[in-house]
């Protein structure tokens, strides 16, 4: 969230492919998000994405309702609506899962203060089957290795996080960094109980991430995030455990067309397209994009 403040600080810069760096597209062959719907005006601050058994599952960030919500990818209506009873939405930013669970991330973080960052894990098995549509989460709740000072400080910490994978036994965070425009990543694991997330690495991404997925059958982390001169995602590959610098850095400016949100929050993947929702933003109504995989990596 917050994009006209970031506007104000942070360019981009272009350069070749090599190991740990990045590489943006000639700037003559732009990446074209495709307009899939508009999306239920209940879903108006989607903020994560998640296909399961291939249902496009969203929600709301900062103060919306606990509930998850299954999305038409035709016409963007909710098909399905399930609350987390014993849940509260502070500000979730992210979700992810593995086999057996679904986690929700709620850290969304931008004065820097938080100190109840957790993490909900809701059983796959009980939200698939809840005749009620309701379930329970379990928590996890974690603070951050590094961080000694809690004061506000709005917009301006390495402390906001909006992204989150399932990556072999443990989590990942990635940070949404105000301050450097990096992002840090953040172990920990998906055992319930109460934890120090271990900083394990950081990407000079040069601009603030708001989503992320790890594609499995490709062994692929996928960044989504913006600066002030676009969107972009970042394909992260070819790395040993979770040494995700120390691969092949891959970012691709991306295109919006005109008159359609800029405010892109959530990113999942379904067969060879990923698929990026965006929240109503400056009168543009929320929205559901997707675009072809190999179409990135064509140009």
């Amino acid at each position: 969230m917050k994009k006209l403040i970031f506007c104000l600080f942070c360019l981009i810069s272009c350069g070749e492919s090599t190991k740990n760096s990045m590489v943006i597209d000639d700037l003559d062959n732009f990446n074209n998000l495709i307009k899939v719907t508009l999306l239920d005006e209940l879903v108006d601050e989607s903020s994560g994405l998640v296909f399961l058994n291939n249902d496009l599952i969203t929600f709301n960030d900062s103060g919306g309702n606990n509930s998850l919500y299954e999305i038409d990818t035709i016409n963007g209506e909710i098909i399905r609506t399930v609350e987390i009873t014993n849940t509260i939405n502070n500000d979730w930013e992210d979700i992810t899962t593995d086999s057996e669970y679904i986690y929700i991330g709620d850290f969304g973080n931008n004065y820097g203060n938080r100190q109840d960052l957790v993490i909900y894990k809701v059983s796959i098995p009980d939200y698939l089957n809840t005749s009620e549509n309701t379930v329970v989460a379990e928590q996890i709740n974690f603070s951050y290795s590094d961080q000694t000072t809690f004061q506000s400080n709005p917009y301006n910490s390495n402390f906001d996080a909006e992204s989150i994978i399932s990556f072999n036994d443990s989590l990942y965070i990635f940070t949404k960094n105000w301050v450097d425009n990096k992002s840090n990543v953040y172990s920990l694991t998906k055992n319930v109980g109460t934890y120090i997330a271990s900083k394990v690495d950081s990407l000079d991404v040069q601009g603030l991430i708001t989503a992320a997925e790890y594609n499995h059958t490709s062994n692929t982390v996928t960044l989504l995030g913006y600066n002030s001169d676009s969107n972009f995602v970042i394909e992260l590959t070819n790395f040993n455990d979770s040494n995700f610098s120390q691969g092949l850095v891959n970012k691709f400016q991306l295109v919006i067309s005109e008159n359609s949100s800029i405010q892109t929050e959530g990113l999942t993947s379904l067969n060879n397209y990923y698929y990026i929702s965006a929240e109503e933003y400056l009168g543009n109504s929320q929205v559901l994009y997707k675009i072809n995989k190999d179409s990135l990596l064509s140009n």
